[in-house]
């Protein structure tokens, strides 16, 4: 009965902080990065291929930085999934850098349906996200990077669709 009693709040405390990480935003500071440096960046795909954030260069650049045991990131997803197929015809490739092993993201991608870039970040990621301007080091961190390569947009925590559409409407 008591180990229980244990278990049934130890479960709630992990939905409470879950939904607190989720309500959770952090004003982000000044991004610490040139245009040349972000860009020259390389991140490995899910297929083992090294991709350079050049790539993407002369298109608005929604880099979101998440993890698939994170909460907020979970509950963001489906929104950057809309936002994909909506904004990808006008010139907005959105480019997800996971903080987990591949096959967890795989596995994550065919369930959320995922058809956007997912780039494994680890380490690097983390450093890059600070460099943006992710002073907190949170996740989930989104930055917006318009079309001459200058950073339009930082969020730390969960974005969620209208802020996602009000960051992009403007970029296009």
């Amino acid at each position: 009965m008591r180990s229980g009693w244990l278990l049934a709040s130890a479960a709630l405390l992990a939905l409470a902080i879950g939904l607190g990480f989720g309500l959770w935003k952090t004003t982000p500071g000044t991004p610490e990065i040139s245009q040349n440096r972000l860009y020259a960046i390389k991140f490995t795909d899910l297929d083992g291929k090294m991709q350079q954030l050049g790539n993407w260069r002369g298109k608005v650049l929604v880099l979101n930085f998440w993890a698939t045991w994170c909460p907020p990131c979970r509950e963001e997803i489906p929104d950057f999934v809309q936002a994909d197929a909506a904004f990808r015809d006008k010139g907005v490739a959105i480019v997800g850098i996971a903080l987990d092993e591949r096959g967890q993201v795989l596995d994550f991608a065919k369930t959320f349906g995922i058809h956007y870039p997912l780039l494994l970040g680890g380490m690097d990621a983390y450093d890059l996200a600070a460099k943006l301007g992710n002073t907190s080091k949170g996740i989930p961190f989104t930055a917006i990077i318009d079309r001459q390569g200058k950073v339009a947009y930082l969020g730390v925590g969960a974005v969620r669709k209208k802020e996602l559409e009000k960051a992009l409407l403007p970029l296009l």
